[in-house]
Order: C-alpha cells, then sequence, then structure tokens
C-alpha cells in the first residue's frame, strides 16, 4: 500500500488522516489501555498505509483506502488481534504471516530465539527440530541466522504448516515440514535424531484463561495454548521422552515455559537424565529452560 495522499475531487468531502486516526483511537480505547490504543493505531496507518505520524498528519486521507480503513477498524472494535487483522506479525526483525490458526509471536519467544543463537552461533553442523511450529516463527529465524542449520518444523495442525509454509517463501528459507503429535507416540518413533531440539508448547493451564486477555480468548487457537489443570507439564514430558530417543550427543533442549512451572520442569528433566537450568525474561520471570542430556 502507502500510495501517495491525493487531492481532493471538488465533489468529494474528504477527511484528514489525523481525523481518520483518531476515529480508530476511540475505537481501540474502549478496548486497550491509552498507551496500547495508541500503538495499535500507529501501527496500523504504517503497515497498512504507509503512513507515519498519523497522529498529527493533516493531509487528507486517500479515498480510495476508505473501504479498507472501515473493514480494518470493524474487525479492531470487535476485540480481533490488530496482528490478525492486517494478517501480519512482527517477530525478530521480520515479519510473519499470521491467522487464527497460528499463535502471535510474543516477545518473550524472541528471548528464547536470542539464548539459541548466542549459544550455536559458531556451531559447524546443526540438525534441528521444532516441535509445534506455528507461523514457523521461530524455525526460521533460527534457519536464517545460522549458517549451518538444517531445519524441521513439525505441529499436529495442518492450517499451521501451511502458514508456515508460507512464511518460509516469504523468507527464502528451505526447511522440512512435517505432521506430528508429540503426545502420540507412533507419530515419531521413526524420526532421525537432531542437535537441538526447540519447543514453544501448550502451557497455559485451563484455569488460567481468566487471566487471558480477552482477544487471545476469542481469537488465538486454544490448542495452541491450554493444557489442563490436572496434567500442566504434558508437553514438555511428552517432549523430554522424544528428546532422549532423539536427542544426539552433546545435543541441547530448549523449552518455552509457564513461568509458575519453571523448577517443576527442571526436576521431571533431571528424572530423565538431563541437566537442565533456568533463564528469565525481561520481565524477571522463568521463561526458557535449556537442557542437555548427560552422559
Amino acid at each position: 500500500m502507502g500510495e501517495s495522499l491525493l487531492k481532493p475531487e471538488s465533489n468529494m468531502q474528504l477527511s484528514t488522516v489525523k481525523e481518520y486516526y483518531h476515529s480508530l483511537l476511540q475505537v481501540l480505547a474502549s478496548i486497550y489501555d491509552q498507551r496500547e490504543a495508541f500503538n495499535i493505531a500507529s501501527i496500523v496507518f504504517e503497515d497498512a498505509f504507509g503512513l507515519k505520524d498519523a497522529s498529527g498528519h493533516e493531509g487528507l486521507f486517500n479515498p480510495n483506502w476508505h473501504h479498507q480503513y472501515e473493514t480494518i477498524k470493524e474487525a479492531l472494535g470487535q476485540a480481533m488481534p490488530w496482528q490478525y487483522v492486517l494478517g501480519e506479525a512482527d517477530f525478530y526483525g521480520y515479519k510473519f504471516k499470521v491467522n487464527p490458526s497460528v499463535l502471535i509471536p510474543r516477545p518473550e519467544t524472541e528471548e528464547l530465539v536470542d539464548l539459541i543463537l548466542k549459544n550455536h552461533q559458531q556451531s559447524a553442523c546443526l540438525n534441528l527440530l521444532d516441535i509445534g511450529t506455528g507461523s514457523g516463527c521461530i524455525a526460521i529465524c533460527l534457519q536464517k541466522n545460522l549458517r549451518n542449520a538444517c531445519t524441521t518444523a513439525v505441529d499436529i495442525s495442518l492450517d499451521a504448516l501451511e502458514c508456515a509454509q508460507d512464511n518460509a517463501k516469504r523468507h527464502q528459507v528451505e526447511l522440512l515440514f512435517q505432521s506430528m503429535d508429540i503426545l502420540n507416540l507412533d507419530s515419531w518413533q521413526k524420526m532421525p535424531k537432531y542437535n537441538l531440539i526447540v519447543s514453544n508448547p501448550p502451557y497455559i493451564l485451563d484455569e488460567e484463561q481468566h487471566l487471558m486477555p480477552a482477544q487471545v480468548l476469542k481469537y488465538e487457537p486454544k490448542e495452541a495454548l491450554y493444557v489442563t489443570n490436572n496434567d500442566p507439564l504434558q508437553f514438555y514430558v511428552s517432549i523430554a521422552e522424544f528428546a532422549q530417543k532423539h536427542l544426539l550427543d552433546n545435543g541441547s533442549l530448549y523449552f518455552e515455559i509457564n513461568a509458575f512451572y519453571g523448577q517443576a520442569v527442571v526436576e521431571m528433566l533431571q528424572t530423565k537424565g538431563f541437566v537442565a537450568r533456568l533463564k528469565k525474561d525481561f520481565y524477571g520471570q522463568d521463561r526458557i529452560v535449556h537442557a542437555s542430556l548427560t552422559i
């Protein structure tokens, strides 16, 4: 998009960019706090229409954009996340296609990617596996930034895999994609071995749903977010058991975790022969576990 602003025709009454911006801001202010509403409005005008500093822009808004603007405003007014409305999200300096079949990438997950890159930048050869790839953001960022990586991305959702494949094409990286249910032993017994396994699995308890923003509850895929209250480590246990059989010597296992279960994940991994370390995120909460098998 980002066409130049048009001059008004004599028979058309047009509003300024600033007026359109503040109209959208009013809608957003009924859903988000002031700061977030301002941020979202600015992102929409920059990403959808190529307009920076729209809040004070006195130029006329291109009439050809009006229908698109109204469509965006209506969707945002229904609390749809702006990333789904615009069809893409920012992650680790890249833009990724997203839709309601995949989670919206979070800043905490950027920290997971950053840690892996710091720890493995000098690795001569890496056979990587991303379990529960979703949009493919983790796998693609690792593949783009690790010279000698060969990355496989798996997910139970075919729609998610389609989205991840689109993102791989967008970023011009070659990945191997495979449908796999990590909770189903039969689906992964014949998988090869890897130097590095990473996963950001579902880890929000059902009982924690009331703590989630309304837009997350309404639009993001539940199967990628939630685990039952009586088995909060379900995915971590299954992935750890997979890693016991499919991690090469001196290989690494990385998890993003529920901050309340960091120590529980570490202790579970220790019982399965791993050496595990916790890392806090920028909020000071336990967020990442890095583990390796003892030899």
